[in-house]
């Protein structure tokens, strides 16, 4: 279902949540994604990327950076969802 449309913007829910490590999800559940970084700095992500050479994932941020992801944990993310 599409957001709901709100005299010119959309309406979406933030979902926090702590990771386990033995979790896994769809990764493209990361795109549009909040981080706060440790110093309450934040970033949305725009996409993910592999760098296949240094078996790293990369996460791209607004900024038109790139964070391997093994250096964000001790960040937050806020998962963005569409309400139904």
């Amino acid at each position: 279902h599409p957001a709901p449309f709100l005299g010119g913007f959309y309406f979406f829910a933030f979902i926090s949540m702590k990771l386990d490590p033995t979790q896994s999800f769809d990764i493209n559940i990361l795109k549009g994604a909040l981080l706060t970084n440790p110093s309450g700095a934040e970033f949305f992500i725009t996409g993910v990327g592999v760098d296949i050479a240094n078996h790293e994932i990369l996460i791209d941020l607004e900024d038109g950076n790139s964070l391997e992801w093994s250096t964000l944990k001790d960040w937050s993310i806020q998962f963005q969802t569409c309400p139904k």
